[in-house]
């Protein structure tokens, strides 16, 4: 059964760090066949049980009311074995997402839970086939990579771990950021 705190509570840091705003980002966890995630047009910031909803992995049959990523985190669930995802717009990893393919923390926290974070390309990067297609064999290497323009996506066994890879890489962004720029 999903833990509806732990949405609530992860939702909420995500907005504090400002790793999100308003509506934007999603968060899913797997049940089984199915999986929960954030409805389109969530406040991540106060979530509550009715803007979580529960979707199929293997078709849309639920999707009504589902954030517009549903398909992107169908498709990786079905490609791996991880329990939940996050899917953010960190500002600093999305500028660095601009000129980059790969980004590489040097700090000492960053480069120690992420060595490097592949850059995806996508011409459509809001929920599109494209992303559908390119996402899944990438997160399914490494649990956290950017979608060149968009924003950050983070797979691991359960929400407290995809948070912790999406702040350390928010977190490593700033630095790279600051360094940059002296």
């Amino acid at each position: 059964m999903m833990k509806l705190n732990e949405f609530i509570k992860i939702g909420r840091a995500l907005f504090d760090e400002q790793i999100i705003h308003s509506t934007s980002g999603n968060i899913s966890v797997r049940d089984g066949d199915s999986f929960y995630i954030t409805a389109h047009g969530a406040y991540a910031a106060n979530l509550s049980s009715d803007r979580i909803v529960r979707v199929n992995i293997k078709d849309k049959r639920r999707d009504a009311g589902a954030s517009v990523e549903v398909d992107v985190h169908r498709a990786i669930y079905r490609s791996t074995s991880y329990g939940a995802l996050i899917h953010a717009h960190p500002i600093f990893a999305t500028v660095l997402s601009f000129d980059n393919d790969v980004i590489r923390p040097i700090d000492a926290e960053g480069s120690f839970y992420i060595s490097e974070v592949p850059v995806i390309s996508a011409e459509n990067a809001i929920g599109s086939e494209e992303v559908v297609m390119k996402l899944p064999p990438v997160i399914s290497k490494v649990p956290v990579c950017i979608i060149k323009k968009h924003g950050s996506w983070a797979a691991a066994a359960d929400l407290a771990e995809c948070y912790n890879l999406t702040s350390v890489l928010e977190n490593a962004c700033k630095i790279l950021y600051h360094k940059q720029m002296r």
